[in-house]
């Protein structure tokens, strides 16, 4: 089969929007550096990203599609920041920097931070960002 055999269109929904796919990253937790702190709590991290799919007869490479680790990367460089000044923050951050990745449409970030006393409430924050649709 030749190369000009094989089509190379983005695949798209009903409606004209691209199709895309689902990446869960769950449970992510690394000890973070918060401002006012002494101890480094483990900080949790739910990501749900909605990914651009690289259409059909895309080659069997890990570079055609989103891969994950990509994300945990970041992730873990984000953990690694001194003074965090709290769970808006990382939401932020981590949602910023998972757009930065240009498959990436849509992402929904989670992040529970456990209070500096064992019977405190945990501290959170939630938030979903979409890339602006292109035209």
């Amino acid at each position: 089969m030749s190369d000009d055999s094989v089509k190379r269109t983005m695949l798209v929904q009903p409606g004209g929007a691209p199709l895309t796919y689902t990446i869960l990253v769950r449970g992510f937790a690394a000890a973070v550096a918060l401002a006012g702190r002494t101890d480094r709590p483990e900080v949790g991290f739910d990501l749900t990203l909605t990914v651009t799919h690289p259409g059909p007869g895309f080659p069997d490479d890990i570079a055609a599609v989103m891969s994950y680790e990509d994300i945990v990367e970041d992730l873990r460089r984000l953990c690694g920041e001194s003074n965090v000044p709290g769970a808006d923050y990382l939401a932020d951050r981590a949602a910023d920097l998972c757009l930065s990745h240009a498959k990436v449409r849509r992402v929904q970030v989670d992040v529970a931070i456990p209070a500096a006393d064992s019977g405190g409430p945990t501290a959170g924050a939630s938030l979903t960002r979409a890339r602006p649709a292109q035209g």
